[in-house]
């Protein structure tokens, strides 16, 4: 669904290859990909998983809706660049890690505040999260989808379904994805933010009211 979203934007990467500025741009994708790659597989040697229990995913829930106010609050007096530095792409990429084992934490959401509190403006910062998904959901669903023939958990699958729902849900995610993308590079994460506010404020009664 990213991939069709940003079609545009690919095929002009295609296109300018021979551009110092787009072989920057693509290096910087490429060495994100690797860190978030080879984090991921080592978060997952190690068994680190997101907890079961109530209480932190409620904590961080509320961790996480006193960064996006804050970061929001210092973007207020801090106009944003379109540059993309190092720093940005190595903190980018451990963001994508970071949203991997903390509650309630979009990849996308992470590494697009995380752009932005080192100064990338909103739209840039937005652009470049979504790019980088694209090699690393696919990576990801790759290696999910070999590991399950590797360990047998395909055998008797109806593959006419399977298809089915690959279709309906690449639809949905390209129309929720493509509003998504839009909305975020001209708001702020303050609504998010609120939203996780009151889950975590919720959830935390729930807990310790048991």
């Amino acid at each position: 669904a990213v991939l069709a979203v940003f079609s545009k934007r690919v095929k002009e990467f295609a296109t300018t290859l021979g551009s110092p500025e787009t072989r920057d741009y693509l290096l910087k994708l490429a060495v994100a990909f690797l860190i978030t790659a080879v984090g991921g597989l080592t978060i997952g040697k190690l068994g680190i998983e997101l907890p079961d229990e109530i209480e932190p995913v409620a904590w961080a829930t509320l961790i996480g809706a006193f960064v996006i106010f804050g970061c929001e609050a210092w973007r207020k007096n801090h106009p944003g660049t379109v540059e993309i530095g190092w720093s940005v792409v190595v903190a980018v990429a451990c963001a994508q890690l970071l949203a991997a084992i903390f509650p309630g934490t979009s990849r996308s959401g992470a590494s697009i505040l995380m752009a932005m509190a080192l100064g990338m403006a909103r739209p840039a910062a937005t652009e470049f999260s979504f790019l980088l998904g694209i090699p690393t959901l696919m990576a990801a669903g790759g290696y999910k989808i070999l590991s399950a023939f590797k360990d047998g958990e395909m055998h008797g699958e109806n593959w006419t379904m399977i298809a089915l729902g690959t279709v309906v849900s690449a639809v949905a995610a390209f129309i929720v994805v493509k509003w998504l993308i839009r909305f975020v590079q001209s708001h702020t994460f303050n609504g998010f933010a609120w939203y996780r506010l009151l889950l975590g404020g919720a959830l935390l009664i729930y807990a310790y009211s048991r």
